[in-house]
């Protein structure tokens, strides 16, 4: 299976790639690849990880609902109820 790059821009960038670091065109791109979506795996861990800490420091907080809609809500807590 073949990728056809159309784009002189990265067509450009990958040659260039390539070249530096003395590979094929083909392993210029599987390595680029491969960095953007070890990359991409390390930010979704730390989104993951940023989401554990903030469910933890909340578990001892209890969520109340009062049955009221946000006006209602908003309205008593500003005096207007």
């Amino acid at each position: 299976m073949g990728i056809l790059v159309r784009d002189p821009k990265v067509d450009r960038m990958v040659r260039e790639l390539a070249e530096r670091d003395g590979i094929s065109l083909q392993a210029a791109i599987g390595m680029a690849v491969e960095r953007e979506l070890k990359r991409r795996e390390e930010r979704r861990r730390q989104v993951d990880e940023a989401f554990r800490r903030v469910r933890e420091r909340f578990a001892d907080h209890p969520v109340v609902d009062d049955g009221m809609t946000h006006k209602e809500f908003f309205d008593r807590e500003s005096g207007e109820l």
